[in-house]
């Protein structure tokens, strides 16, 4: 042993042998020694021995050796000796060289000196010449080592006692008093196995000494055994037997093991194995076989030569043994033995065997082996014999059919084998390879080579047993089994009829088909699907034949299925298959069915938020994933088929595969995000198409649908957002009818919305498609169900205002049944839903942090719905907890933490301002603070981005309408914020329209102060200023710079019209005060000074044309109020022309933009004075006085070359026209640059011309607007144009709108083209007018749809001409008469009672920029189409309103070239306006929006002129032109005077 070994705690009293051998040496002493002083004993060396040896004397060695002084001379000494006999120096009386070393072994001396002592005993042992076994010399030897306790120098010690016994070949002959050899080897073996076991916790790559003692003495032990078997008595055998097995069982060194074989071998051959040591023998060689692979060959060897011998019963016996004991923790014993059974088995099978050994009792034996051990590493040995010994043809042939038909078959055993494994679930995480693992991976591996055997076995028909115990298995191991295999398997269910309720125990088999192929979601989809077409077939049979209790059991097995699935194909499909069971089972069935659905989805969400967690931890740690099983070849018989099954698994086991679309969710249009389809879309997508379908059937379906869609709805953060999104689709399409029916429509006026919260489709790109959940506008097929055309019969709502009645009413009726969502009435089967609830979900939701994706679908379809008033007339509370929570967002406390990186905080707030705008249509329900706390957030907003203050304008435009008081007590505020967004172009056009709407009401303006009108006009000059600097500013992009002109030219004109309304409002004695402020305003705005006139030589800037015409209009009101009229005047150029009078004579000046006409009687002096000027003409009639007139008595002296053509020297003058104007304006002999402009030929044709033009253009503004009436369900252009009445709402707006004119002789009214002499167009039409504007409304229910017969004759027909023959020649089928006017009015107003979405295009025109229209907030519930005056009877108002709510949708469409510049219509999104307040409202928008389109429809090079600003440029015209007249007249003058200077030269 090396010198560093372990020492060993080994004390005398427990491991020394000297009591054991005390009579064996005590009378030996005598004989060989002698006393000594010092107590060692002496040494004779005899006559032989050699005097030296390596030249030192052996006395000197010899007494070195007894009493050396030091060990190093002992050592030295017994070296030497040991040497000497090695070389037979000295072979003489060892014993007694020896009994001078012996006490070098005590244990107090170094383990040196121990080791000498002990090689030199190996010498003596070696080289005595006394050999025998008998001798006395051995015995001493023999005492020697056997006394000395096992210390660390065992090696040598074992190595003296082989020596002794010739490695165990001769035994030395002991006495009957001297202790048993036995017993000194098995002391040897426990204590170096004890010793080994306590220096393995510390082994080294190096083996270490003991292991090393221990192999040597095992082998020595067996050597002894083999050579002196019959030296031993069967006792002795059995207990070195029985330390050896413990031993081997102990020891993890295979050489141990291989000793034990070895051993047990040995007994077998060379003698005879003790039989009550058969068992644990054979129990040792079946574990070493399972532990040690090496060691199996050695093992079978030993196992056969038992079955050789006589104990090969009781060989196979103890294997049973091991296998059905019910000890546990024998797997290595239990494993082995299963292989040898095998083996047994497989073991020359064609010879007669000594043994009995049956398929039977080996299979019960496996099955035994599997029940008591409950390990999966006993189940893989199972397999893997079971798989041997099936493929193996000639043990295959050994199965027979009562082995296969037996409670121990083959079959069944290969059944249990494949219990315990556990298959890797599609869809969850892979969990780190482990010992299970694999060994499962090797069951499954194993189960389907002997399924693909069975298969072709059958095929073949070498298959000997039941075909339906065949069928049991494969369904049992169906997850092993090949595509191929199953399919057999169905067919033959099918082909037996053994699912349907014809067969006893068709409800076993339907749940045993189930569970192995449609449970098994490694199976292919077609499969699967097969599998759920024949379970469809069956329940349309069950249904027809069994109880209910009985189908609902069914039906119940096929959705349990679902709970677990992987691939959301398959549950598509059985959900789809719910969907239709739906429709069609009884009020509980549905019931149940619902909850089934909903436990299935809520089991699917917390599997997927607990694989999520898992996935997050496994990126941290980074777990390794399974390596599947290996793949194996498919049954040679269906090659192809089997290819598909290869398929299905690789594309079920692979995470990366994506399944196909969902049938019930189609492909989008344009890319979509790629994500794969959860459970709880596809459930949550079924319970939609469930409401929807029974919309139509049930009311208490729809009542319990919607109550398990509010479940979800309340625990939105248990689900995936996407599944909240597809229950909120539905939910946000609930609208009503005027009778409260329930109908659903497609979101509409969203667009806006959809754009702020950057979802708008068209604008949106591909990535980002990818990235959101939802968009709009959506496809029409996102429910996956079409929507119902008419509403429901069976479902009404209710609100929290009215759910105590309903409880009082209903609450003591057994057939009817509260609860917090709905109320069903089941005698009726009817449901009325609780929308309150619904909205109270909706409202927490916006206050919590919820999903971005949610968050922004709800904001986003909330105003649309609310704006259905009916729908949540009943819902008090809930819309005032709204307006609340609308308040708090809008005013920067937005809960949305997680919004998209393109949305900004500034986007959700107009979302929340814009909604208001719907929130505000419910103001009944407002107290007066409410109603100051909506107009205060929203004055928040207007203070913020220039977005969310555009947005509040337009909502602050709605409240001066709806909430006058609120607004009036803010108006200062409103115009601070103004002034401080002044510099800011984005809000320009947005602040001027309030203010030019603002001026038209005259509730909210009736106590402004001349400064707050100072305020208004100071804002109108600073926006005409910023105007001014940006279109010097404009840039070079063509595109861009058209749009810049177009929006400047706008603004420009919508300031204007500011500063002109506006002063029209104010008071008389206010508008004398203010016109120098404004006058000098409008001068300094537009970049000229205060003392700038128009008669300057300088040519105008286009800009000073529009400001001097506001400056007129604003000097012709100061002091008067009367209105612009249009009205015939004369030309003022005198009627000497005539011939009919001499005595009138005529004048005409340019006074700065005034053109001034007289007509006077000479003779009296009566004149006519006109007075042209771009805002309008006045006319006068001058009547002198009489004392002012000549008297005719005497000539008048009037000198001849002052009298005008016409006149002659004997005409008798009084004044002339010149007269009147100097005295009315300035004397002649004035020079100064104002002086008056005397036109010096006014009879002249281009001046006649000029004045003729001038006349014909309007002193007032002018708009031809249409009115267009839909009705219900109306959506063709012939429908909509052939309307002649309209409801009474729309009546009453009509009348708001204007007057009803008479245009047959009108002359007074601009008619915009309407026909005012033969009522081609009606009798009349509706207009309206204040003191500068006249609008026309073209409506198409006032113009005939039949021609007249005055039409009639101007077409060349006769009035009383037949009527087949008027209808042939004279209808207008086509009704162009009427899209005549509709098709060229640049903006028309639709009244939309159609219940549908408006198209833009509905009626084509080329022309039509601005389309506004007007919505009852609710549509009306009968589908009558209105098309005659009965319709008013019928329908009413057509608004479907309710008492206090009468209400209206207004929104207004632009055509898609100007959309993007004319977003800036205060109704450009949805508002909600009420019936007094909408023709106001509407007018407004609709006479700016004219405004718009007249601008944006012009030429890129074109300038927008007013007809004032058109009079002034005719004005400059005209002066130019006279200046060129008197120009010429000079020079004609000067060269008649050149010329007559030369002729008298």
């Amino acid at each position: 042993m090396s010198e560093n070994a372990a020492s060993f705690d080994l004390r005398p009293n427990n491991y020394s042998f000297g009591n054991v051998f005390k009579t064996l040496t005590r009378g030996l002493k005598s004989s060989y020694t002698s006393a000594s002083v010092d107590g060692h004993a002496t040494i004779s060396l005899g006559d032989r021995r050699k005097s030296k040896i390596a030249g030192v004397d052996l006395d000197v060695l010899t007494s070195r050796l007894r009493d050396g002084e030091t060990h190093e001379e002992r050592i030295a000494a017994a070296n030497s000796f040991a040497t000497a006999i090695k070389m037979t120096a000295v072979s003489d009386s060892l014993v007694e060289t020896w009994y001078a070393a012996q006490d070098m072994l005590n244990l107090r001396n170094p383990r040196e000196v121990r080791c000498a002592a002990w090689r030199l005993l190996n010498m003596c042992v070696l080289f005595d010449v006394d050999d025998d076994s008998t001798s006395v010399n051995k015995l001493v030897y023999y005492r020697a080592v056997v006394e000395r306790p096992v210390s660390d120098d065992f090696d040598l010690q074992l190595t003296a006692f082989k020596s002794l016994t010739k490695d165990g070949r001769e035994l030395p002959v002991l006495g009957p008093s001297e202790s048993p050899f036995v017993l000194i080897l098995s002391t040897w073996l426990r204590v170096v196995f004890k010793a080994v076991e306590r220096s393995r916790p510390a082994q080294t790559e190096d083996l270490p000494d003991h292991e090393k003692d221990l192999r040597l003495l095992c082998s020595y032990t067996v050597n002894v055994i083999k050579f002196n078997y019959y030296a031993f008595d069967e006792s002795d055998i059995v207990s070195l037997l029985r330390d050896i097995l413990a031993i081997c069982r102990r020891s993890s060194s295979m050489s141990d093991t291989v000793e034990g074989i070895a051993m047990i071998s040995t007994l077998t051959v060379y003698g005879n194995l003790p039989i009550s040591m058969l068992k644990p023998s054979v129990e040792t060689l079946c574990s070493a076989s399972n532990l040690v692979p090496e060691l199996l060959n050695p093992c079978w060897d030993a196992i056969r030569h038992l079955v050789n011998s006589h104990l090969a019963n009781n060989t196979i016996v103890a294997v049973y043994d091991i296998l059905r004991d019910s000890e546990p923790n024998r797997t290595s014993a239990v494993k082995g033995s299963i292989l040898f059974l095998q083996k047994l088995l497989e073991y020359e099978p064609e010879k007669t065997k000594t043994y009995n050994l049956t398929i039977n009792s080996v299979m019960k034996s496996y099955r035994a082996a599997m029940n008591f051990q409950d390990n999966i590493f006993v189940d893989l040995a199972v397999a893997s014999s079971m798989s041997r010994l099936i493929l193996n043809d000639d043990t295959y042939k050994m199965i027979g059919y009562d082995d296969f038909k037996s409670d121990d078959s083959p079959l069944l055993v290969v059944m249990r084998s494949a219990e315990r494994v556990s298959l890797p679930v599609a869809g969850e995480n892979a969990k780190p390879v482990t010992e299970e693992t694999e060994a499962s991976n090797l069951i499954m591996t194993f189960v389907q080579q002997i399924m693909t055997k069975l298969y072709n076995s059958f095929l073949n028909e070498t298959y000997v047993g039941p075909p339906d115990a065949l069928m049991s298995f494969f369904l049992f191991v169906n997850m092993y089994a090949h595509q191929e295999v199953a399919d057999l398997v169905i067919d033959f269910y099918e082909r037996e009829y053994l699912c349907f309720p014809s067969s006893s125990g068709w409800e076993v088999n339907c749940r045993a088909l189930l569970d192995a192929f449609l449970g098994n979601q490694e199976r292919s989809y077609s499969l699967r699907l097969r599998v759920i077409r024949h379970m469809v077939t069956v329940y349309k049979i069950a249904k027809e034949v069994c109880e209910e209790e009985v189908v609902d059991r069914f039906l119940r097995r096929i959705f349990d299925t679902i709970a677990v699935e992987s691939d959301m194909n398959i549950l598509a499909q059985v959900v789809d298959f719910g969907v239709e069971v739906a429709s069609t089972n009884s009020i509980d069935a549905f019931e149940k069915l619902v909850e089934v659905l909903y436990q299935c989805m809520k089991l699917h969400a917390a599997r997927a938020l607990k694989q999520s967690k898992s996935r997050e931890m496994e990126n941290k740690e980074g777990a390794l994933v399974p390596t599947p099983p290996p793949a194996l070849p498919p049954p040679s018989q269906t090659s192809s088929r089997t290819e598909n099954s290869q398929y299905s698994r690789s594309r079920a086991n692979s995470n990366a595969a994506k399944p196909p679309p969902v049938p019930a969710i189609p492909p989008n249009e344009k890319p979509t995000r790629s994500r794969k389809v959860t459970a709880s879309q596809i459930i949550a997508r079924a319970f939609v198409i469930i409401f929807v379908n029974a919309l139509d059937k049930s009311g208490e379906k729809c009542g319990i649908m919607f109550r398990q869609l509010l479940k979800i709805a309340r625990n939105a953060t248990d689900w995936d957002p996407e599944t909240i999104i597809i229950i909120y689709r539905l939910i946000f399409r609930i609208r009503v009818n005027s009778a409260s029916r329930v109908m659903l429509l497609h979101p509409s006026d969203m667009d806006g919305f959809a754009e702020s919260l950057a979802h708008y489709r068209p604008s949106m790109t591909a990535e980002a498609l990818v990235e959101v959940l939802w968009t709009y506008p959506e496809e029409s097929h996102i429910l996956g169900v079409a929507l119902p055309a008419r509403a429901s019969f069976f479902v009404t709502v209710i609100g929290s205002d009215t759910e105590r009645n309903t409880e009082t009413e209903c609450g003591a009726s057994d057939n009817v049944y509260l609860f917090e969502e709905c109320v069903i009435n089941r005698r009726r089967g009817t449901t009325m839903l609780n929308m309150s609830a619904w909205l109270q979900i909706i409202i927490q939701q916006i206050r919590d942090d919820c999903d971005w994706e949610v968050y922004s679908f709800i904001i986003a379809h909330l105003a649309p719905q609310i704006s259905n008033v009916q729908l949540f007339v009943s819902s008090r509370k809930e819309i005032r907890e709204l307006r609340s929570t609308l308040c708090d967002q809008i005013a920067v406390k937005i809960s949305q933490n997680q919004m998209a990186k393109r949305v900004t905080k500034a986007d959700i707030q107009v979302i929340f301002v814009r909604s208001m705008s719907s929130v505000i249509a419910y103001h009944s329900f407002f107290s007066k603070i409410d109603q100051d706390t909506i107009v205060k957030s929203v004055l928040l907003g207007l203070g913020g981005h220039e977005k969310v203050a555009a947005a509040s304008v337009h909502c602050l435009l709605v409240c001066c309408h709806e909430f006058p008081i609120s607004i009036k007590r803010v108006l200062s505020q409103i115009f601070t914020s103004f002034q401080t967004k002044i510099t800011n172009s984005g809000l320009s056009v947005h602040i001027l329209e309030f203010l030019s709407a603002l001026a038209r009401i005259p509730s909210l303006t009736s106590n402004f102060t001349q400064d707050d009108f100072k305020r208004v006009f100071a804002m109108a000059f600073k926006y005409v200023e910023h105007a001014n600097d940006m279109s010097a500013t404009i840039g070079t992009d063509e595109v861009q710079n058209s749009n810049n002109r177009v929006l400047l030219q706008y603004l420009i004109a919508l300031a204007h019209n500011v500063v002109t309304t506006w002063f029209l409002t104010m008071r008389l004695t206010d508008r004398r005060d203010l016109m120098p402020f404004i006058v000098r305003g409008l001068l300094l705005a537009n970049g000229n000074g205060p003392t700038a006139m128009p008669e300057t030589k300088a040519v105008a800037r286009p800009r000073d044309e529009r400001t001097w015409a506001s400056i007129d209009l604003i000097t012709r009101f100061m002091y008067s109020d009367t209105e612009l009229k249009m009205h015939q005047v004369f030309m003022g150029v005198g009627r000497s022309n005539t011939n009919a009078t001499k005595d009138v004579v005529g004048t005409i000046w340019l006074h700065g933009l005034s053109i001034v006409s007289i007509e006077s009687y000479l003779k009296t002096g009566i004149s006519n004075v006109v007075v042209r000027r771009p805002t309008g003409t006045t006319s006068f009639s001058l009547l002198p006085d009489h004392r002012m007139l000549p008297t005719w008595d005497e000539q008048p002296e009037v000198p001849i070359a002052n009298l005008p053509s016409s006149l002659t020297p004997e005409d008798q003058l009084a004044l002339l026209p010149p007269y009147f104007f100097t005295e009315l304006v300035a004397p002649l002999e004035l020079q100064s640059t104002l002086l008056p402009l005397q036109i010096p030929n006014p009879s002249d044709p281009q001046i006649v011309r000029a004045l003729q033009m001038y006349d014909r253009t309007p002193v007032v503004e002018f708009h031809k607007i249409g009115i267009i009436y839909m009705g219900l369900n109306q959506t063709s252009e012939q429908e909509i144009l052939a309307n002649s009445v309209g409801s009474k709402a729309y009546l009453d707006f009509l009348d708001g709108m204007g007057q009803l004119i008479r245009l047959k002789g009108n002359k007074q009214v601009y008619t915009g083209g309407l026909d005012t002499e033969n009522d081609v167009d009606g009798e009349y039409a509706y207009a309206w007018k204040d003191k500068i504007t006249q609008a026309i409304f073209h409506c198409t229910t006032l113009m005939p749809n039949r021609r007249s017969g005055s039409e009639r004759e101007i077409l060349g027909g006769s009035a009383d001409s037949t009527e087949s023959l008027g209808e042939a020649l004279y209808d207008d089928e086509s009704l162009s008469n009427k899209k005549r006017h509709i098709g060229n009015n640049f903006v028309n107003i639709y009244w939309n009672e159609s219940g549908r979405p408006f198209e833009f295009d509905i009626i084509k025109s080329q022309f039509n920029f601005i389309n506004i229209v007007i919505s009852p907030h609710t549509k009306a519930a009968s589908s009558f189409s209105p098309s005659s005056s009965v319709a008013t009877a019928l329908l009413g108002t057509g608004s479907g309103g309710t008492d206090g709510f009468d209400f209206f949708k207004v929104r207004v469409y632009v055509k898609p070239e100007a959309d993007k510049l004319a977003l800036f219509a205060p109704a450009s999104h949805l508002k909600l306006i009420g019936k007094s307040s909408l023709p106001f409202f509407v007018r407004s928008m609709a006479l700016n929006a004219d405004i718009f389109a007249v601008v944006w429809h012009m030429g890129p090079g074109d300038e927008y002129l007013s007809n004032w600003q058109y009079r002034v440029r005719q004005t400059k015209t005209l002066k130019e032109r006279i200046d060129k007249m008197k120009e010429k007249a000079r020079d004609k003058e000067l060269e008649t005077v050149k010329a007559s200077g030369t002729n008298s030269r």
